[in-house]
């Protein structure tokens, strides 16, 4: 996001990846509504619906692809802070600028192996059977997506880091 005249201007990208993220929080919403109604059924003594745990494991696959890009734009990503934060500020800039790299290089992997995996199962016609049969390309098309989404971000940071003539770091 760039700020010009005091106001945010989004690009087609930040709206793409926040509308990724609403659609993680409505998943993650389903499968808690989902797992609570299930356990209220067994505690009442019914069954719960079969494919509540089906659903549930597709929800986590889908809510972490989608979340990702969005978590790595505000800088929530995993990060030995401790360490550094006591580096000299062109150290730490060296060190985020390799991050990046190898950031862009595991997402880009992602992207590609989860491409090719998803364009085999909707060749091949390979159905997911457990509580309900249901084909699996479509299930694992959220790994392309994701992967796409977040080395696209990896790759916005680390323009932007090389960009930067002060070596701040921001994102």
């Amino acid at each position: 996001m760039a700020a010009r005249d005091g106001r945010i201007r989004k690009n087609l990208l930040d709206i793409i990846i926040e509308f990724m993220t609403y659609l993680a929080g409505i998943i993650i919403l389903a499968i808690t509504l989902t797992v609570s109604c299930a356990s209220v059924m067994r505690y009442l003594g019914f069954r719960p619906p079969i494919w509540t745990l089906q659903f549930t494991e597709y929800g986590l696959l889908w809510f972490t692809f989608l979340g990702a890009a969005w978590l790595l734009r505000e800088g929530g990503h995993i990060r030995i802070d401790t360490v550094i934060m006591r580096l000299h500020a062109k150290t730490r800039r060296k060190v985020e600028i390799i991050d990046d790299v190898l950031g862009l290089i595991v997402s880009v992997t992602v992207f590609l192996f989860g491409s090719l995996h998803t364009i085999d199962l909707f060749q091949r016609g390979i159905m997911e059977v457990k509580g309900t049969t249901v084909p699996k390309s479509p299930l694992f098309l959220i790994i392309p997506i994701g992967g796409l989404a977040l080395s696209i971000q990896f790759g916005r940071q680390l323009f932007r880091k090389l960009r930067s003539e002060s070596g701040s770091g921001e994102n």
